[in-house]
């Protein structure tokens, strides 16, 4: 579970408050901010350790306290003084972002003349 700062719920709810008061023309930074607060709420699927030459998946595990004790034995076994080798790290999982709205095809003679009513509503959406 992550935890958070004062600092952090006090951003959590500035976003939110932000993201209701956006009208639709700011589409983008409202998406912006939706992904921000999305990213602040992830919560860690899984654990790796993470240091040199570990590269193989078998060190993976979706409990923390596996992977911590993991760290606390190879960083006992090679001994180094100092920064630990090893570290336990939390991998996220990130759904993928919607697929772009793409209007049907149109021919240019279906194309709205510049200036009439058509081309505005067509212009806005």
């Amino acid at each position: 579970m992550t935890t958070f700062t004062n600092d952090n719920k006090e951003l959590i709810k500035e976003i939110r408050e932000r993201i209701g008061s956006l009208d639709v023309r700011d589409n983008i930074e409202r998406r912006a901010y939706e992904i921000a607060l999305a990213s602040l709420e992830a919560e860690a699927v899984m654990f790796c350790i993470s240091g040199q030459n570990v590269d193989s998946e078998e060190h993976v595990s979706t409990s923390k306290a596996v992977v911590d004790a993991w760290v606390e034995e190879w960083n006992q076994v090679d001994g180094s003084p100092g920064e630990p080798l090893y570290k336990t790290m939390p991998l996220y999982y990130h759904a993928a972002l919607p697929a772009p709205v793409v209007p049907d095809e149109m021919y240019w003679q279906d194309a709205p003349v510049e200036g009439s009513s058509k081309a505005a509503a067509y212009a806005t959406g």
